[in-house]
């Protein structure tokens, strides 16, 4: 799984949903660099992740897109295959998207802006 998305109510802001995660993700040392109106990307640690090939850290894109936040992972961990097959840095990778999918989730429900 490379993306999530959590699904907006109808004609909320893509600023105000933008800021609502911002500070959600930045108060669990994310960095925050924004792109356009409705888009950001979201590195783990502080800093701006350079390159593809950064094991264990999570890049990410988030955008809106009409009524939905859509939060891709741009940066996949590489690792040792696990029991299940998958390389254990992509399933450090895909926890971390969702463990800020739900951090951003919440926020966002505690503003009243997820349908």
């Amino acid at each position: 799984m490379r993306n999530r998305e959590i699904t907006l109510t109808p004609g909320a802001e893509p600023q105000e949903a933008l800021g609502i995660a911002r500070a959600a993700l930045e108060r669990h040392g994310y960095r925050w660099v924004s792109q356009t109106d409705s888009s950001a990307e979201v590195h783990e640690g502080g800093k701006e992740i350079r390159g593809l090939a950064v094991p264990f850290k999570l890049r990410m894109n988030l955008a809106v897109q009409h009524d939905r936040l859509v939060m891709e992972a741009v940066v996949h961990g590489l690792g040792l295959p696990t029991p299940n097959g998958a390389p254990a840095g992509t399933l450090r990778i895909r926890n971390k998207l969702n463990h800020c999918a739900d951090l951003v989730d919440s926020a966002l429900s505690q503003a009243g802006l997820v349908r």
